[in-house]
């Protein structure tokens, strides 16, 4: 399982533990409803200001989502990290939300 898939799964978890519906879900965080099963299913990494929104919607923290019962090496992450941001490499926007999305966690 990767790390797209894993976050999905942990989304996914913590919005049925308290009872929400994608749909909700997707109104709460101004997002479409497929958009959130694609999060959910793995297909898609959602941006960071939309992690900031689903972990507040779900009431968890942003490093909840990120706690995995599989072992992730900083390796796993770090090629996940770069195959990310290679897809975006000439998206300034979308470089510059998670630049500052980085800055902030550091």
């Amino acid at each position: 399982m990767n790390l797209k898939e894993s976050l999905g799964k942990n989304i996914q978890k913590y919005r049925k533990l308290n009872n929400i519906t994608q749909e909700k879900l997707a109104e709460m965080i101004d997002i479409e409803i497929n958009s959130v099963s694609s999060i959910e299913r793995g297909k898609y990494f959602p941006s960071p200001d939309n992690l900031v929104k689903i972990a507040n919607a779900l009431n968890v923290s942003l490093s909840d989502l990120f706690m995995f019962k599989e072992n992730f090496s900083c390796e796993d992450y770090q090629r996940e990290i770069f195959t990310s941001l290679n897809l975006l490499k000439n998206d300034k926007t979308k470089l510059c939300a998670i630049n500052s999305f980085i800055k902030n966690i550091l």
